[in-house]
């Protein structure tokens, strides 16, 4: 029984999560608790114990640890003044926003935005964990193009999905990997560059609209994301600020494109849970080098 109501808590606080994602562009300085809760058909103070219980954090809390997370990206490469980057996180004053910049990442805003942490970098943030350094192999990718926005996503896995089972392929038996042509941040609002995909053999023919690409082997930093699809967006922009902070990246634009490699077919389901490695390209693996991480 006790099972069977943490499971319930736990797709109750996951059904959250994409109003939670659409919070996190309000510049407010707070979340309505109240009206997230009513969105998944919980009474508000049932919604904050379920949240706290599930997650550790409270609603406003988790909400504040992304927010920064933004804010952080947003130093680092946008050339938006501080005080801008404050205001669009919830901040309306330079202080309050330093104060929490520092508790959060052990360095002020400024310092950030030179690429000059005062101290170790913290490689895991809010869902995400296992930086590393990895040699990934040369892939033949099968997929399919998709404009839209992250969430909107699901409807093109459906269609590999379907495509993959006419055709013989068993979809949970393939390696899903997802392609990110552009800044999520920046075109958060807007359409955004997809490709959906799954690695497949030398010998492989597409039809009915699937692509094939070539994904080179290159040295890769990877992190591990464990949550909601809906937050991969968010884990990309950790890792691209981590990569910075750690001297393996020098470029004014985030680094795109960057990788998704699924464990399993994803379902853009709001209560699932997704394990997913996310990567970006550091340097070409030389001939002979085998993985590392």
């Amino acid at each position: 029984m006790r099972s069977t109501t943490a499971a319930l808590h736990d797709s109750r606080v996951l059904s959250a999560i994409p109003h939670i994602v659409t919070a996190l562009r309000d510049a407010s300085p707070g979340v309505d608790v109240d009206v997230i809760a009513r969105q998944v058909h919980t009474a508000p103070h049932y919604f904050r114990k379920i949240f706290r219980d599930t997650t550790g954090e409270s609603v406003q809390r988790y909400v504040r640890r992304y927010r920064l997370e933004i804010a952080v990206y947003r130093l680092v490469f946008t050339d938006w003044p501080v005080y801008e980057v404050a205001a669009r996180c919830g901040y309306s004053a330079h202080a309050p926003f330093t104060r929490a910049v520092r508790e959060a990442f052990g360095s002020t805003p400024a310092e950030l935005r030179r690429r000059e942490p005062t101290g170790p970098w913290l490689e895991s943030g809010p869902g995400c964990s296992e930086l590393m350094e990895v040699d990934s192999p040369a892939r033949l990718v099968a997929f399919l193009r998709h404009f839209g926005t992250h969430a909107s996503l699901a409807g093109r896995w459906q269609q590999l999905r379907d495509w993959l089972e006419v055709h013989g392929y068993e979809p949970d038996e393939q390696q899903p990997l997802e392609i990110t042509h552009d800044d999520p941040e920046f075109y958060r609002d807007g359409s955004i560059r997809f490709d959906v995909g799954t690695a497949v053999p030398e010998a492989f023919v597409p039809s009915d609209g699937i692509g094939l690409q070539v994904i080179p082997a290159q040295r890769r930093l990877r992190i591990t994301h464990r949550g909601p699809v809906h937050l991969i967006p968010y884990t990309f922009m950790h890792l691209a600020v981590s990569a910075v902070m750690l001297g393996l990246y020098d470029g004014a634009q985030p680094p795109v494109p960057y990788l998704v490699e699924y464990e399993r077919m994803p379902w853009f389901l709001p209560e699932a849970r997704t394990t997913a490695w996310v990567s970006l390209p550091l340097r070409p693996v030389p001939p002979g080098s085998g993985p590392t991480g």
